[in-house]
């Protein structure tokens, strides 16, 4: 006897498997233990299934930028050994036995990180994994951060102890970690900017001293409010009062500028066109001079605004970028931001850069 095969015998068996599997999740019966594991043809379809979306979807990523630059390398590394480090583990430190006890556990980034490539690090870092506790960065939208993060991890395998401490802590490697109060609070920010405020790893963090105490506490609140986006600032000061940002504010207030890291290496003719921009504005454009202001009797009348010379044009680029782009929403400098362009912004950048830094 042979079974006619009908859209409705169709349609009910597909209804009955689709009840079956309804009844089955309902009844509690599915094992969800991490203890248990999955099985071996779970893992294989699941990690199968990752890899794959990873290869395709960095298919849409930017062209990385240079790698092996130390500064973007350090960035990396200081969130690292803070949001990243007790799951993955680091040189020197082993992975956290309660990580490796989940399902399924995070891979030791010591190992095996020749497997992915840039562009597929890039996606997992910035959008994260379904279904593991990988999440994505808190700030998608910062590319720079993200870059940073990859060039990072590509050096992870090939750093000694000591070295990743140095890249991660800066002067703060070797010293006690932890604690509460306000000490414990300028550590943290010491790794990476120094207790001094001017930074380290050449242009890897942005110049502190010299800043007025109304500029920097008023990006300090930005960041823990999350108006201003940047995982590299959000995640270390999430969870401080208001006080203690105005005592990190003030105490880099307090240091004193010192001599200007210098211009970096570009021809004459773009620091000519940066500083005309600085000191004259762009009247076709409608952008006004950038001293009027960041120049020093501008900022005696509004301290809020934030001093320029001497500042890394790395960083005041990449500033410029982000108002461009609409990350960074101050209507004033949203509006010179999509005016300027990117050769503009560089010029801009360099001639700041070279000027000197002063009390």
């Amino acid at each position: 006897m042979m079974l006619r095969v009908t859209w409705r015998r169709v349609f009910l068996g597909l209804a009955g498997l689709g009840l079956g599997g309804l009844l089955f999740v309902f009844s509690g019966l599915f094992n969800v233990a991490a203890t248990g594991g999955h099985w071996a043809v779970t893992d294989w379809l699941l990690h199968g299934a990752m890899r794959s979306s990873v290869r395709t979807y960095s298919l849409l990523v930017e062209a990385p930028p240079p790698l092996d630059d130390r500064a973007l390398q350090a960035r990396g590394a200081g969130h690292y050994a803070e949001g990243c480090a007790p799951c993955h583990g680091a040189p020197g430190a082993p992975q956290n036995p309660v990580m490796q006890r989940s399902t399924p556990p995070p891979p030791d980034f010591s190992r095996d990180i020749e497997d992915w490539s840039p562009k597929q690090l890039f996606r997992i870092v910035q959008h994260g994994v379904r279904y593991t506790g990988m999440p994505g960065w808190l700030a998608p939208e910062r590319h720079d951060e993200i870059w940073a993060m990859v060039a990072f991890l590509r050096l992870l395998p090939e750093l000694a102890p000591e070295d990743y401490r140095l890249l991660a802590d800066g002067e703060m490697a070797g010293r006690p970690q932890g604690g509460d109060g306000f000490e414990a609070a300028l550590a943290s920010c010491a790794r990476c900017h120094g207790r001094d405020g001017l930074g380290r790893d050449g242009a890897a963090f942005p110049r502190l001293a010299g800043l007025s105490e109304a500029a920097l506490l008023s990006s300090l609140r930005a960041f823990a409010q999350g108006d201003r986006p940047g995982a590299l600032m959000q995640v270390p000061v999430q969870g401080m009062d208001d006080a203690m940002l105005q005592a990190l504010a003030r105490h880099y207030a307090s240091q004193p500028a010192a001599a200007a890291p210098g211009a970096p290496a570009v021809a004459p003719a773009v620091l000519e066109l940066g500083g005309r921009i600085a000191r004259e504005g762009i009247a076709a454009a409608q952008v006004p001079a950038c001293l009027s202001c960041h120049g020093g009797a501008a900022r005696a009348r509004n301290p809020l605004w934030p001093r320029l010379d001497g500042q890394h044009a790395a960083y005041l680029e990449t500033q410029l970028g982000l108002f461009r782009d609409g990350q960074r929403r101050e209507p004033v400098m949203r509006t010179i931001g999509d005016r300027l362009t990117e050769a503009q912004a560089k010029a801009v950048a360099a001639w700041f850069a070279g000027q000197a830094a002063t009390p």
